[in-house]
C-alpha cells in the first residue's frame, strides 16, 4: 500500500510539474500543411534518443532512430497531387497525428512590408475577400523574432483560405497562390515569412554574410553582445509602456468628446509619417482631431470613414462616439458611422495613435481619406489637424533592438527552421531598405539566393522577385537616382539562372511605398512561374530588355530590345516611347524623345550637339512617364545601356 501511495504521489508531482511527451514536430509539420508535389518528403522533430520513429502517411511508411541529441529525420518518397491525407509519427511510447494534409506546390513568400502588406488593405479586398472559398489554398505565417544563432523551430501555424480568415494573409503571396491554384488545379500552400523595414543581410545565413569582411564586426559585436539582457530590458519596458497605454489620461479625461477644450493642441500634418521633432523622435500615444462639414441632405445616415494607414494602431470616435479601432501599420483603416451620428455642419474627427516603435502617424495618398454617404464623399483632410501626446514610451539609456542591428538574423529566426521543408521556390519582396547603398546590392542580392539554395540543398531552386515600383516625387529633368541603382543590381541579378523578375514600374504610388495593386505584382510573378516552372509557354512571362544601343549614321541612336512578345508597344496618344534620357562625353543626362522604329526596335532623337555615350530609361525614383511595353502587356525594365559608335560600312575593293 505505501508503495502505491508513493507511485501516486511521484505521478502526481509529474503532471504538476508539466513533465510532458518528447515526442515534437516543427511547427511548420501540423495541420492543414501543404506537402510539395513530386519532391521527397521530408518530416522530422525531436524525441527520446535512441528512440524508433515511424511515419505514415497515405501508403507510405518509414522508420529512423533518433541520434544522440535526440533529433530525427525520416524522408518519405515523393507525392502526387492530392489528400487530404493524415499522417501518424510514433515512437513505442508515444504518437502524434497531423490531419488535413494535401499535396500541391509549396512556396515560400519573403521579403519586406511589401511581402507582408496583408490583403486585407490591398485594392480590391472585399472581393477578393468573397471568393476565397478554396480550401487549397493555405498559408503558413512565421511569427516575427530575431536570433544571433540558427534556430532549431519557428512559431505559426497552418491557415485555410476563408473569407474570415484571407484579409490577414500576405497579400502578393495569397494572390500568387490563387494564380497558381486556378491555372494548375491543385492545391497551394504559402510560407510566408517576412518582416517590414528590413535589409537584406538581416534574412541572409551566417555564412554567407562571412563573405563580406565589412560585417565583421557587426559580427562579432553579436556575438559578445548580451541580447538576451537586451531582450529582457525591452521586454520590462514594452510592458511598462502597455501599461501606461491601458492608463493614458486621453480616455480616461474624455479627450474624444467634443466637448473637450482642444484649443491648444498644436498642428499637425496629415496625411504623412510625423517629421516634426516633438513626434518623430518619440514612441507614444499621440491623440490627433480634425473637423469636417456634413451637408444638411446627408445629416444621420450611416457612412463609411475611410482613413489609409496608422502607424502603428488606432482607437478612432466621430462627434465622440467610438467607432473602431486597429492594429497593423499596413492596414486600411475603414470604420462604419452608425446612422445619427453625423450632424448637418460641423463634425469632429478624433484619433487615439499608438506608436509602438519606430515611425508614427496617418499615411498613405490623400485620396484615401474620406467619408462616403452614399455615393457622396465628404473630405477629412480640408480643415487643419491638431495633436497631443497622452503618453510617452520611457527610452532613456536604452536604445531599442531591430532586425537590421546585426545581420543573419532574420535568417537564424525566421528561414532556417524551415529549410529541410520541401517547396518548389521562393517569391520575394524587398529592397526598398537598402536603396539608400544600392550599389551594395549588386553583391548582397545574388550572394543572398545562392545562399538560400544551398540552405535548402536546391542549387537550381527557383528564385523570382518583385522590382523596386515607381515612389517618390517625379522629377523634370534626368537626374541620379539611388532607386534606379537598386532596381538595376535586380535586373543585373537575371544573370543567375532560374530566376525571375516582375517589372512594376507602372503601378507604385508617388506617396505611399506600399501600393495597393498587389493583383498586378501577383500576377505578374505567376506568370513566370507558370512559364518556366510548370511549362505553360503559351504564358508570356518575360519585360522588354536593352540587347544594345547603336549610334546611326545621323547621329540619333537605334535601340534593340529582346522580350517584346510580338512587337513593342507605347501607351502614348501620340506614339512617343517617354522616359529616355541621353548623355554625351559630359555625362549629363538629357531628355530624347523616341519612337518604335521595328517589332524589337526604338528610334532615339539625340539632343542637339550631343554625341551619345549612355542611354537610360525610366531611370528615376518615379519615371512616371515610363511608357514603353510589349505586346504582352509588360512593361520595359529601368535600364542604363552604353552606346555603340555607329558600324562603318566596308569599303569594296579596288580592282
Amino acid at each position: 500500500m505505501k508503495q502505491r501511495r508513493t507511485i501516486l504521489v511521484m505521478l502526481c508531482l509529474m503532471l504538476v510539474t508539466g513533465v510532458t511527451a518528447k515526442l515534437k514536430l516543427p511547427a511548420v509539420i501540423t495541420d492543414h500543411m501543404v506537402i510539395q508535389a513530386g519532391e521527397a518528403v521530408n518530416v522530422w522533430g525531436w524525441a527520446d534518443k535512441g528512440q524508433k520513429v515511424t511515419v505514415t502517411i497515405d501508403n507510405h511508411r518509414t522508420t529512423v532512430r533518433t541520434a544522440k541529441d535526440g533529433t530525427w529525420l525520416a524522408v518519405l518518397p515523393a507525392m502526387n497531387y492530392g489528400g487530404p491525407y493524415t499522417m501518424t509519427v510514433t515512437t513505442g511510447k508515444e504518437s502524434l497525428t497531423v490531419s488535413d494534409i494535401l499535396v500541391g506546390e509549396v512556396w515560400v513568400a519573403s521579403g519586406q512590408s511589401n511581402m507582408e502588406f496583408r490583403l486585407c488593405s490591398a485594392d480590391n479586398a472585399e472581393e477578393a475577400a468573397l471568393s476565397a472559398h478554396n480550401s487549397g489554398i493555405r498559408v503558413f505565417t512565421v511569427e516575427r523574432t530575431m536570433a544571433k544563432t540558427p534556430q532549431a523551430d519557428v512559431v505559426g501555424s497552418w491557415t485555410v483560405s476563408t473569407p474570415e480568415t484571407v484579409g490577414d494573409f500576405t497579400a502578393v503571396g495569397y494572390l500568387f497562390a490563387r494564380e497558381l491554384a486556378k491555372r494548375l488545379n491543385c492545391a497551394v500552400g504559402i510560407i510566408n515569412t517576412s518582416w517590414g523595414g528590413t535589409d537584406i543581410e538581416t534574412w541572409m545565413s551566417p555564412k554567407a554574410i562571412e563573405s563580406f569582411p565589412k560585417y565583421n564586426p557587426l559580427v562579432e559585436e553579436m556575438r559578445t553582445a548580451d541580447l538576451d539582457a537586451q531582450a529582457k530590458r525591452w521586454q520590462v519596458l514594452k510592458a511598462k509602456f502597455d501599461k501606461a497605454v491601458r492608463e493614458e489620461c486621453g480616455e480616461r479625461d474624455g479627450w474624444y468628446r467634443t466637448d473637450f477644450d482642444k484649443s491648444d493642441w498644436q498642428r499637425l500634418e496629415v496625411p504623412g509619417l510625423w517629421t516634426i521633432d516633438t513626434l518623430a523622435k518619440m514612441d507614444g500615444v499621440v491623440w490627433t482631431t480634425t473637423q469636417f462639414d456634413v451637408p444638411e441632405e446627408l445629416t444621420g445616415k450611416e457612412a463609411t470613414l475611410y482613413m489609409g494607414m496608422i502607424d502603428d494602431d488606432d482607437v478612432t470616435w466621430v462627434n465622440g462616439q467610438r467607432i473602431g479601432e486597429t492594429k497593423g501599420f499596413t492596414v486600411k483603416r475603414t470604420y462604419t458611422i452608425p446612422a445619427g451620428v453625423l450632424k448637418a455642419g460641423k463634425n469632429e474627427l478624433t484619433v487615439k495613435i499608438i506608436d509602438d516603435h519606430g515611425g508614427g502617424g496617418c499615411y498613405g495618398p490623400r485620396y484615401l481619406y474620406f467619408i462616403r454617404v452614399g455615393s457622396q464623399r465628404i473630405p477629412i483632410l480640408k480643415h487643419p489637424w491638431k495633436y497631443r501626446i497622452s503618453a510617452v514610451k520611457d527610452l532613456e539609456g536604452f536604445v531599442p533592438d531591430n532586425p537590421n542591428k546585426y545581420p543573419s538574423r532574420l535568417y537564424n529566426a525566421m528561414v532556417a527552421p524551415i529549410c529541410r521543408y520541401g517547396i518548389k521556390g521562393v517569391i520575394w519582396y524587398q529592397g526598398e531598405n537598402n536603396a539608400n547603398r544600392a550599389q551594395e546590392y549588386y553583391r548582397l542580392f545574388p550572394a543572398m539566393i545562392n545562399d538560400w539554395r544551398e540552405q535548402w540543398k536546391r542549387p537550381e531552386m527557383p528564385f523570382y522577385w518583385v522590382q523596386l515600383a515607381n515612389f517618390m516625387k517625379a522629377v523634370d529633368t534626368p537626374a541620379e537616382s539611388s532607386w534606379a541603382t537598386l532596381r538595376d543590381a535586380q535586373n543585373a541579378t537575371l544573370s543567375l539562372p532560374h530566376t525571375g523578375q516582375a517589372v512594376i514600374i507602372d503601378v507604385g504610388e508617388a506617396d505611399d511605398v506600399h501600393p495597393k495593386d498587389k493583383q498586378t505584382v501577383a500576377n505578374r510573378l505567376s506568370l513566370m512561374a507558370l512559364n518556366h516552372e510548370y511549362g505553360m509557354h503559351d504564358v508570356y512571362c518575360d519585360s522588354p530588355q536593352p540587347v544594345r544601343a547603336e549610334r546611326t549614321a545621323d547621329g540619333n541612336i537605334l535601340l534593340t530590345l529582346r522580350n517584346e512578345a510580338e512587337t513593342l508597344v507605347c501607351h502614348d496618344r501620340y506614339g512617343y516611347a517617354c522616359g529616355f534620357a541621353v548623355a554625351g562625353a559630359d555625362g549629363v543626362y538629357r531628355w530624347a524623345k523616341g519612337e518604335v522604329a521595328a517589332p524589337n526596335q526604338v528610334r532615339l532623337t539625340t539632343p542637339k550637339g550631343v554625341v551619345p555615350m549612355m542611354v537610360r530609361y525610366a531611370w528615376g525614383d518615379n519615371p512616371d512617364d515610363a511608357n514603353l511595353y510589349n505586346s504582352a502587356g509588360l512593361p520595359t525594365t529601368p535600364f542604363q545601356i552604353k552606346v555603340e559608335p555607329a558600324k562603318v560600312k566596308a569599303e569594296p575593293a579596288k580592282p
